[in-house]
């Protein structure tokens, strides 16, 4: 997480929808729950809690949506996407904007996804609020999730409503991020307290949620995502990636979740972790603007939502999707990223780790406060690492536009970059037909 960004911007006041809280008792039809408005996803359905006569039950429950695209009969088979399957070319072995397959000890990217929450305080910042009120901070990942995997990954978020106090003051272990091993043995010292109590056998992953009112324990709040066997073994079960909470979940809200676990499935960071232009207060930015929530990391950013890059790499949009060519001189349609079915980019490999993508964007979702919708366009290289721009958005007007708000290109416009002319000539409700050129 840009933990820097606060730098850049002032504190950010997010809203979050109610929250779905998945509890160890699975939640069925007429079954006390705890709380009107909260919501539990289980076994494929979103229940939730309402009034009954003088009780709180379950509701019958809302089958999740997933996307089950039918393949248009004008896309190339599946076996045609591979020059655009980018390799991992980095050289860093832990997260990567290519790979196919992804690297093998990120995290599963589709069905339920069992994360065990454990809550922690310390001598010097003993818990004040309920656990119930932590867990309520971070919870709506799981909507997010749903969102942009089109319903292909349910991420089961299991809270274990207790304090557990650290040996040492929240000072001792600031910052969470300063090594990969001061950062292991926190979560060790987390793991083990919790241990006797939480059942790890079924966990996919962890979250470690330290006491949000605690200022001492900074300001970084990272995934951990080991290699080389470098994880945990619980009640028998490896595991490898997980996420630590600071104090600054106070101003990212649920949407820092979805960025540390976004990096344990193998995703890079697109804001810019070194400092360009001092002058600029966007500087952070200026690769990628406020797209994608791997960048800039707020609800109330311009559109938050992955790039189709990204989706595509998480295997939530599939080969069919995915117009690959490198006959530059053609005509395509692509469907708003935000929408199940059609196609979502249309890419074209520059070199063995580099690709222009084209992809349509729209206001829906957690995209609602896009500035401007239409055609974006991009380029990926799977040879630049995490942080110093593996993802560029075109145009780039770094003083007049810092943010990228003008970026996606309407009805008329166009983008030229790396030779290639892209032109927007028609656009309504189901994309963005786009006439690509070689320049």
């Amino acid at each position: 997480m840009y933990k820097r960004l606060i730098a850049f911007l002032s504190i950010l006041s997010l809203s979050i929808s109610l929250p779905i809280i998945p509890v160890n008792a699975a939640a069925k039809a007429g079954g006390v729950c705890a709380k009107a408005g909260i919501k539990s996803i289980t076994s494929g359905k979103t229940f939730t809690c309402i009034k009954s006569g003088k009780k709180l039950v379950w509701d019958k429950g809302v089958a999740v949506a997933v996307s089950n695209p039918t393949p248009s009969a004008t896309v190339k088979p599946a076996s045609d996407v591979a020059p655009c399957k980018l390799p991992v070319a980095d050289g860093r072995g832990d997260v990567s904007i290519g790979g196919w397959p992804r690297i093998a000890d990120r995290m599963r990217t589709t069905g339920t996804i069992n994360v065990q929450v454990v809550m922690v305080d310390f001598p010097d910042a003993v818990a004040k609020m309920t656990p119930q009120a932590a867990f309520a901070m971070i919870s709506g990942a799981a909507d997010t999730f749903n969102e942009v995997s089109y319903g292909r990954m349910q991420y089961n978020l299991i809270p274990n409503y207790k304090w557990y106090r650290m040996k040492s003051n929240s000072t001792t272990y600031a910052p969470l991020n300063k090594s990969f091993l001061s950062h292991r043995a926190y979560i060790e010292e987390a793991l083990a307290m919790a241990d006797p109590d939480v059942d790890f056998s079924k966990a996919d992953s962890f979250v470690i949620l330290a006491n949000p009112d605690s200022t001492g324990i900074g300001n970084s709040g990272p995934a951990f995502s080991s290699i080389r066997s470098t994880g945990f073994t619980l009640d028998g079960k490896y595991i490898a990636n997980g996420a630590t909470s600071s104090h600054d979940l106070n101003y990212w809200k649920s949407i820092w979740l979805n960025h540390e676990i976004t990096h344990t499935m193998g995703l890079v960071d697109v804001y810019a972790a070194t400092q360009s232009n001092p002058a600029n207060r966007y500087d952070g930015f200026r690769y990628t603007g406020e797209f994608s929530y791997m960048g800039f990391s707020s609800f109330e950013g311009n559109a938050p939502s992955l790039f189709a890059f990204e989706r595509w790499n998480l295997g939530w949009i599939d080969d069919s999707q995915i117009k690959c060519s490198k006959d530059i001189n053609s005509t395509e349609l692509i469907s708003p990223v935000q929408t199940s079915g059609g196609v979502k980019a249309v890419i074209i490999p520059i070199s063995r780790t580099k690709a222009l993508v084209i992809e349509s964007r729209r206001a829906i979702g957690i995209d609602k406060n896009i500035a401007k919708s239409g055609a974006l366009v991009y380029v990926v290289d799977s040879s630049i690492q995490s942080g110093q721009g593996p993802v560029k958005v075109f145009p780039s007007d770094l003083s007049g536009d810092p943010r990228y708000l003008k970026a996606p290109r309407a009805l008329g416009e166009s983008v030229t970059t790396e030779g290639i002319t892209v032109k927007v000539t028609k656009s309504d409700d189901s994309g963005d037909t786009v006439e690509i050129t070689k320049s």
